[in-house]
């Protein structure tokens, strides 16, 4: 299961190296991009292990609201294991984070 999250982290970062911008790995596990005007965004890889731990609810609360110096949230971002994508996205409504953090999917 680690290795698919490496795999999914791995894709995130390509996807904001190739929007030009500079990315680092956190110690947290996600990935962190500073983007256009400064804005830091936040990827993580979700994988069917993470929806079982109870730490995993808590996480995407503090997570969503992580801020920039300004006081505005950085954008949060899921890559989830296309098994684990609805769970996740119900997960998300039940926490009332629908409307916090974006879920992407890989394309096919």
């Amino acid at each position: 299961m680690e290795s698919r999250k490496r795999e999914l982290l791995d894709e995130l970062e390509r996807y904001y190296r190739g929007c030009g911008w500079k990315v680092e790995r956190a110690s947290d596990g996600t990935v962190r991009a500073v983007g256009t005007g400064g804005v830091t965004w936040i990827g993580m890889a979700v994988v069917p292990a993470d929806l079982a731990d109870d730490h995993f609810a808590p996480r995407l609360l503090e997570l969503s609201d992580v801020r920039e110096i300004d006081g505005a949230r950085c954008p949060f971002e899921l890559l989830p294991e296309p098994d684990c994508a609805g769970d996740l996205k119900s997960l998300l409504a039940e926490l009332r984070l629908t409307d916090r953090i974006s879920v992407y999917s890989l394309a096919a």
